[in-house]
């Protein structure tokens, strides 16, 4: 039994690699739809609707083009979602944040509350025994 790669073009499936197989030989076909892709290891973490997590995955897709984030936490509570976007540099990354925000609910009509954080205010947060550092702390990473 071997493995080949293929994709399937005009209602057949043409190999990626080289291949020779025989003449009237049998195959086994498993395919990936490109639509049903794979979800994120968060996807379940988090008690919001479909939409709002399809949004969330548009967002740091988006994100991570422009940004470099040291963390990406989604905080679920009474209030409802809210996303911390944990920088190196929260002023250099501030308006980056936001267009992306911006761009997923222009495409989604789904609003992101989001937040750009130093790692510094955090840390600072965390010393003084803040009750915001323990909900972002609690929180779901998105990366």
């Amino acid at each position: 039994m071997k493995t080949v790669r293929a994709v399937f073009k005009n209602g057949v499936f043409v190999p990626v690699e080289p291949c020779s197989p025989p003449e009237g030989c049998e195959a086994v076909v498993v395919f990936v739809d490109k639509r049903e892709k794979e979800l994120p290891k968060w996807w379940n973490s988090i008690d919001v609707k479909e939409e709002k997590k399809r949004a969330l995955l548009d967002f740091v897709s988006l994100l991570r083009r422009r940004v470099s984030p040291i963390d990406v936490k989604a905080v679920v509570s009474d209030g409802g979602l809210e996303v911390f976007v944990i920088t190196d540099d929260s002023e250099r990354d501030l308006r980056a944040v936001m267009e992306e925000a911006l761009k997923v609910y222009e495409r989604s009509s789904v609003y992101l509350p989001v937040q750009v954080i130093s790692s510094n205010r955090l840390e600072r947060w965390r010393e003084q025994g803040s009750s915001i550092y323990k909900q972002i702390e609690k929180g779901v990473s998105l990366l």
